[in-house]
């Protein structure tokens, strides 16, 4: 069945402990217009613009929603892109005002993105969101009683505003409550009762009880078209329709089975054609919704010529564009309703033929469209594959199917090679220098050698570092827990550091004539989870303390002799607590990877300019889960290497973050376990350590 969400939008405006019935300034939900970017017609835009520092006139919140909305449909980049476009162009415009000596403006501010199922929501300042979404109640940011997380610094302050970026899969029945920080002083138990209420008047009505002097929040209920809504809205061209016809072809199907199915004998050639008129009649409805789709918001939303039509546009169905990728999956699906008198294996092979005729006809223009076909048949084909695993035809189905929704989504899928494998091993760091490459079984606490022959494959058995593994004793001290592994290339030595701050060097031509240190100061160490050496100076990044810290010892005739630096000093630091990894340019710029995609970068610990860019839509970083990151640094190809377990993905970008490629296999759970990666540029191959092995992926050919 297919299935559209609407959008049911409501208000509460609180000052002074008294609610005013009318709209928050700054309070704004909007579809796309007609002329609205390329990829953005689809899309409904909510945006909270909330005061900070000096109250500023209504107006001035008014038409921060507004340039917001314009500045997010003429972007026509990733969606995220899009956010973070929006804000910076409208901090741009604050921070300009402001340094220029005029009277000092600020906001707080939180958007959000609605395409298809996927709610992409962005904030810079205090502003809050709260969803209730299959039965949990979830915030953002995550942790509202955690004030270094909470209040950031609002728009208009910092050259460059401090995005932060999230992504929720939403269906039916989601909640979703955009408001000032006032929430976070609320009792949770509160907000999770509110929030199941009967309807969002209940809802808002809740809050209002829980409100003390001032508050602003935009409720929104996603719901299905014929849900009751106590909140005035204004009917429009949906894809209801579709749906319906959906429903009636399979529903006629079905009854045509039946009375088949009594007088068994085999469905008639005139069942099958009318069932394939029907899908045919269907498809093409669909893709007459998806060229209506921008014309929708002239009709159900014309601009508005009065104030209280302005008022009602706010509160109107926003969300009407949802479920005509859902109707293209149950036009395929509806394949499964037909044929009797056949091996089970023919009649799925058949109808996933049939699935793939439908997805090849539909307009390749129509992107969403597409893909949703394509996905609806490789449906069928998985439970084709069951029946018959090695069918030629299923592979040749999968096969097409999946380079289609590969190219859609800008995923290139290679074939991997294992590389080593390591016994009872949980491979956790990789390092690359030349031909040798270096891997930390973080089960065992050993570092192995891997000895790579012309074409980046192993030449022979890995072997155990016997001073590398945790109980050694070098030089007197014995090694525990080992952290991380790295390379001195001034010196030409593999580094291993363990928690209690012992250092292990080997050189690699002689790779059992080791030395050992420790470090001093180890001590101070909280949460100590990645080295790096830069010059032989040794930097450890440690995430335990309030904030974070990264340690940095120089060397002084050929040890580490003195105490460490705080490469961070002063009174803004950044938070530290969700970083993952880190690496250190040739030119010394430091680059911290956040496990939600976000890599920051600083030079001689001042903050720079870095953003990712670029990445298709439903791939961007900020909604992956990161794991680690390899810096290239050489002239080949300089860039990023960086891999998101959750998605099976290894992304490529540019030195400035800007995408290149996102690497899948055919296989994905072969990256399940995925914890580290390293490339070499110069062979067109990247390493990933994956459980207990290497492997291999080529980033060239085909």
């Amino acid at each position: 069945m297919a299935i559209e969400l609407e959008a049911l939008v409501g208000h509460l405006y609180i000052a002074g402990g008294r609610a005013i019935h009318t709209t928050p300034p700054g309070a704004l939900v909007q579809v796309a217009s007609a002329t609205a970017a390329r990829g953005r017609e689809l899309d409904t835009f909510f945006v909270m613009v909330l005061p900070s520092g000096d109250i500023a006139p209504n107006t001035f919140y008014e038409q921060m929603a507004t340039m917001s909305a314009e500045r997010y449909f003429e972007d026509s980049g990733s969606a995220t892109a899009a956010l973070r476009n929006a804000f910076n162009v409208l901090n741009h415009n604050l921070y300009e005002h402001n340094i220029g000596g005029h009277k000092h403006y600020e906001a707080n501010m939180i958007c959000g993105s609605l395409r298809g199922s996927d709610l992409y929501l962005a904030r810079v300042g205090s502003a809050v969101a709260v969803l209730r979404l299959d039965g949990q109640t979830t915030t953002f940011p995550p942790d509202l009683t955690n004030d270094e997380t909470l209040f950031n610094a609002p728009l208009g302050v910092q050259p460059v505003p401090d995005v932060k970026l999230s992504r929720y899969n939403i269906n039916a029945g989601t909640r979703l409550i955009f408001g000032d920080a006032s929430i976070a002083e609320m009792s949770r138990e509160k907000i999770d009762a509110t929030l199941v209420a009967g309807n969002m008047e209940l809802v808002l009505d809740g809050f209002r009880g829980m409100v003390t002097l001032n508050s602003r929040l935009i409720g929104v209920e996603f719901v299905v078209p014929d849900a009751p809504s106590v909140i005035p809205v204004v009917q429009g061209e949906s894809t209801t329709a579709i749906a319906g016809e959906v429903v009636t072809a399979r529903q006629q199907a079905r009854i045509a089975l039946a009375e088949q199915e009594k007088k068994q004998s085999k469905p008639t050639e005139a069942l099958r054609q009318n069932t394939k008129k029907s899908l045919s009649s269907v498809a093409h409805r669909t893709a007459q919704g998806m060229e209506a789709v921008g014309n929708i918001v002239e009709k159900i939303a014309p601009e508005p010529d009065s104030k209280e039509q302005k008022k009602l546009s706010f509160q109107m169905v926003t969300a009407a564009v949802v479920g005509i990728p859902l109707a293209i999956v149950a036009v395929v699906i509806l394949q499964w309703v037909t044929g009797t008198g056949e091996t089970e294996f023919e009649q799925c092979l058949r109808r996933a033929n049939e699935a793939a005729e439908v997805a090849r006809g539909i307009d390749s223009s129509q992107r969403q469209s597409v893909l949703a076909g394509w996905q609806g048949m490789l449906q069928i084909t998985a439970v084709c594959q069951e029946l018959r695993p090695d069918d030629e035809n299923i592979a040749a189905l999968r096969r097409e199917g999946q380079t289609v929704v590969d190219a859609l989504n800008n995923i290139t899928r290679r074939e991997l090679q294992v590389v080593a494998t390591f016994p009872n091993a949980t491979i956790s760091q990789l390092v690359l220098q030349g031909l040798d490459l270096y891997a930390l079984d973080d089960t065992n606490n050993l570092v192995y050698r891997v000895q790579l022959d012309g074409q980046g494959q192993a030449a022979g058995v890995p072997q155990p570092i016997a001073n590398m593994r945790q109980g050694a004793t070098v030089s007197g001290l014995t090694l525990g827990e080992i952290l991380d592994i790295g390379f001195d290339d001034q010196v030409d030595t593999v580094v291993a550091v363990d928690n209690t701050g012992v250092l292990v060097r080997c050189p690699p031509r002689f790779i059992n004539q080791c030395d050992a240190q420790r470090v001093l100061a180890s001590e101070n160490w909280v949460n100590p989870i990645a080295i790096t050496i830069w010059q032989s100076r040794l930097y450890v990044l440690d995430i335990g303390s309030a904030e974070g810290q990264l340690w940095r010892y120089d060397p002084s005739g050929g040890n580490y002799a003195s105490m460490p630096r705080e490469y961070f000093a002063g009174q803004l630091r950044p938070n530290l607590a969700r970083a993952v990894d880190f690496d250190i340019s040739g030119g010394g710029t430091v680059y911290i990877l956040f496990s939600d995609g976000v890599m920051t970068s600083y030079f001689g610990s001042e903050p720079q300019a870095f953003g990712f860019s670029g990445f298709p839509d439903g791939q961007e970083l900020e909604t992956a889960t990161s794991r680690a990151m390899f810096l290239n640094d050489s002239p080949i190809n300089t860039g990023f290497y960086i891999i998101s377990q959750a998605q099976r993905s290894i992304y490529e970008t540019t030195l400035a973050g800007t995408f290149m490629n996102s690497y899948q296999v055919f296989d994905p759970e072969n990256l399940a376990l995925m914890t580290d990666v390293a490339a070499d540029p110069g062979q067109g191959i990247v390493y990933v350590a994956s459980g207990n092995a290497v492997l291999s992926i080529p980033t060239g050919g085909n």
